[in-house]
């Protein structure tokens, strides 16, 4: 993590050290000093007055610094922000960057459901109503939101889908697909490459909450012939950008 520049103010230097609690949970005040290039007399006060108004607190026999009451407070409300207040206006700036067909879908049973869709400016583009649903198993947003799963919930899922009457997977495509969850969880970003519709193609990835589970996933669709040459392009823009919201909701990248 970088210092804090050397002629930045006390404010600044509270906030690195809150910055560097947020994403270390706990550490000494010789930690801090040593990790944000502070004297240890700078850090003992700036830490003594974060703790006066409940920023940070101490614990255990070291005298570990981590974040307090206020912290707490702040996050909640944070957090408490609807997904697509946050979702939109980032999907705006994605669409404005690709020129296609940008998504908000969150899960529901085996499905994922459309809440939010702008079609790109192109006179041929794709299109969808809202409370459209698409599987799990072969679409961008669905392939994406299964990657983020921790493994072992990620497996029941997919044992789900195999046991489902209305799904389409069996047991003799796991593994192919197992092996595409892999590839997403690798690059950060997942693809349907005319897999769900023969005519399109989208890449997708996922929205996570500050614990850092998926809750949601953003796509960007467009005509096969128009996005598939973009596919490498357009996916590292998607994980961006969901990771922007992502962060937005608390999450920890990392």
């Amino acid at each position: 993590m970088a210092a804090p520049d050397p002629h930045a103010g006390a404010l600044d230097r509270g906030l690195a050290i809150l910055s560097y609690l947020a994403r270390h949970r706990r550490a000494t005040t010789a930690e801090l000093s040593e990790a944000l290039g502070l004297t240890k007399s700078t850090t003992y006060r700036l830490v003594e007055r974060l703790k006066r108004q409940g920023w940070v607190t101490t614990s255990g026999y070291a005298g570990d610094i981590r974040l307090g009451t206020s912290a707490a407070q702040l996050a909640v409300a944070a957090t408490s922000t609807p997904l697509s207040d946050l979702a939109v206006p980032a999907l705006r700036d994605l669409l404005a960057a690709t020129q296609e067909t940008v998504s908000l879908a969150v899960p529901h049973a085996l499905s994922m459901v459309f809440v939010h869709r702008e079609r790109g400016p192109h006179a041929v583009g794709v299109s969808a109503e809202l409370g459209t649903t698409r599987p799990l198993h072969n679409t961008s947003v669905g392939r994406s939101y299964l990657a983020a799963l921790p493994p072992d919930q990620c497996q029941r899922v997919l044992d789900e889908l195999v046991d489902s009457p209305a799904s389409p997977v069996t047991p003799d495509q796991l593994p192919a697909l197992q092996a595409i969850l892999d590839e997403t969880r690798s690059r950060g970003w997942s693809q349907d490459q005319r897999e769900f519709d023969t005519t399109s193609c989208c890449c997708g990835a996922a929205i996570r909450d500050h614990t850092g589970t998926p809750i949601a996933a953003i796509s960007v669709a467009g005509v096969a012939e128009r996005m598939q040459p973009e596919l490498t392009t357009v996916g590292p823009l998607v994980r961006k950008t969901a990771d922007l919201i992502s962060e937005q909701l608390g999450w920890i990248p990392g």
